[in-house]
């Protein structure tokens, strides 16, 4: 029976921990306040001071909260955030931005024969501008005025304020009063005027909320909200009041559908940073001057290969500037020095979609030529671009001879070819021992189309003696020093081992050899003449003798 008992109550402590715990409404203390497990608010309420969704751990809000200025809520990575209801801060302090023709309307319902009707500008429209406001019949001419009056009707008829500007300031309405009989006051705050060709502008957030874990909004309204998405959000069906801009950071994600954005504390409603996701589906933002959303890059670096190289800048950013920039000692040039140099596509506050077409011309001039490479401008943060060079390869230098005279020349044939993309005009010397030798041609100079091959003969003068080698190297101009390893092999190319010999020696050596020869063959006349007279003699001895025996002989 106990086991039972205790097996029963183990059930329903695991059934109950698994209910998601709801908190009625929002904690009021100006405190620090974390949730940690799934919460839901569902009575209204009011939000004063830091709350923090641990991850792991929701926040549904079914509720209408009001949220106290300098509030912030927090979602944890892993954490959800669920908006139904309606979230609003407060003391929110929102403009009218006018443009050259805005127009205003108003109907206060029959609470008066007439009042006055009293338009308040946030400065004093300088004296010398055009700026004419007109009401039914009447026309007022509002330069030098911080606020105009106008006796308007009260008795529910429409009214209209047109405005016909010229005027360079920007200027917003801080409020529109009626005044009737009485001493009753109607004011209307900028973000309760009905409107067209105008934009609400928000001065500044009531509380902020950082996404960094997920976070939807299902036919909710928030306003006066700094909403940071870090991860990923999805707004359907809502209204975004004094919201804006949302921003959308690199990694994060936005997907709005069916919703409505009023009021920006700046030029856009959204902002997607570098590579944010956003996908805006059938929604409306706050218009005007304001853009829907912008695709703004944190900065805009390019790379290339070397230093001095002019860039040309053509159609760059939300501006379509032009300008020139030059690469600096690492080969960086920075092509986004202001936000608007760095906004790559957009929609306005019409609802069309702009992309930048922006374009990039690397220049490089020397004595080799003119090298240039054209790409379309890069929409990232960080791009390399290598301009198109040429590689002057001094491939070979072939001897006629291993011997030389001193004073004279030997001929060789140097052949160099131009391994790289671009054509070049290329001055190459030769040397002995890195000391300038005398050539002819003493600078040569060949010029190659990309992948073509030279073969120059060239004349090389020596005025010593010696075992030497020529070397051969292209010459690189100073404004291509940054790319030499690009654009030729700077060992050059060596020839065989010459000798260099004084003529003179060169022309005694045949006579001494000549003279050892003549020698040679004397000697041997006079050995072989020495031997042939002694041969002789020897006979005629031998004659003699023998004459000499046998004549004894007949005398015996």
């Amino acid at each position: 029976m106990r086991r039972a008992l205790l097996i029963t109550i183990l059930l329903m402590i695991a059934t109950f921990s698994a209910i998601p715990i709801t908190s009625a409404t929002a904690p009021s203390g100006n405190s620090e306040e974390t949730i940690s497990s799934p919460t839901t608010w569902d009575e209204d309420g009011t939000l004063n001071g830091t709350l923090l969704i641990d991850s792991g751990s929701s926040l549904t809000i079914n509720s209408n909260v009001s949220v106290i200025s300098g509030s912030s809520i927090t979602v944890e990575e892993g954490a959800t955030l669920n908006l139904n209801g309606d979230v609003v801060g407060a003391e929110l302090d929102s403009l009218l931005r006018l443009q050259s023709d805005s127009s205003l309307m108003f109907n206060l319902g029959d609470v008066a024969e007439s009042g006055t009707m009293r338009i308040e500008f946030d400065h004093q429209i300088m004296v010398d501008a055009q700026f004419d406001i007109t009401v039914g019949e009447v026309t007022i001419d509002a330069g030098e005025q911080e606020f105009v009056d106008f006796i308007v009707p009260l008795d529910g008829s429409d009214i209209i304020v047109d405005f016909s500007t010229f005027y360079s300031v920007i200027t917003h309405i801080e409020s529109v009063s009626f005044a009737h009989s009485g001493d009753t006051v109607v004011n209307y705050s900028p973000k309760d005027i009905s409107y067209e060709r105008a934009s609400l502008f928000w001065i500044s957030s009531s509380f902020s909320i950082d996404i960094l874990g997920s976070f939807t909004m299902d036919s909710a309204t928030l306003d006066g909200a700094d909403l940071n998405c870090v991860g990923q959000c999805s707004i359907t069906g809502s209204q975004l009041t004094g919201s804006a801009p949302i921003n959308i950071q690199t990694d994060g994600s936005l997907t709005i559908t069916d919703s409505n954005i009023a009021g920006s504390r700046t030029d856009e409603d959204i902002v997607a940073h570098d590579t944010a996701e956003l996908a805006y589906t059938s929604s409306t933002g706050t218009g005007g001057d304001t853009d829907a959303w912008i695709r703004l890059l944190s900065e805009r670096i390019i790379q290339t290969n070397g230093e001095d190289i002019t860039v040309h800048q053509t159609g760059i950013g939300y501006g379509n500037y032009s300008r020139y920039d030059i690469s600096n000692e690492t080969g960086i040039v920075t092509i986004g020095g202001s936000e608007y140099s760095r906004i790559i596509e957009w929609m306005d506050g019409e609802g069309q979609v702009h992309a930048e077409t922006g374009e990039l011309t690397f220049t490089v001039t020397s004595g080799w030529g003119t090298f240039s490479t054209t790409v379309a401008a890069p929409q990232t943060a960080y791009a390399e671009i290598n301009i198109s060079l040429p590689y002057i390869s001094i491939d070979d230098i072939d001897m006629e001879d291993n011997f030389a005279n001193v004073n004279e020349s030997i001929g060789f044939m140097l052949t160099v070819s131009n391994k790289g993309s671009s054509e070049a005009t290329a001055n190459i010397r030769c040397y002995v021992d890195g000391e300038d030798v005398d050539t002819a041609p003493s600078t040569i100079t060949v010029t190659l189309l990309p992948g073509e091959v030279s073969e120059t003969p060239v004349s090389w003068y020596s005025y010593e003696d010696g075992l030497k080698i020529i070397t051969c190297k292209a010459l690189i101009p100073n404004i291509l020093e940054s790319f030499t390893d690009e654009i030729t092999n700077v060992e050059g190319a060596s020839s065989q081992e010459v000798s260099w010999i004084y003529k003179s020696e060169a022309a005694d050596a045949p006579l001494l050899i000549y003279g050892t020869v003549v020698v040679a063959i004397l000697v041997g006349l006079w050995f072989y003449t020495r031997n042939t007279t002694y041969y002789e003699t020897e006979l005629e001895e031998e004659k003699r003798y023998t004459e000499e025996i046998a004549t004894e002989s007949d005398e015996d």
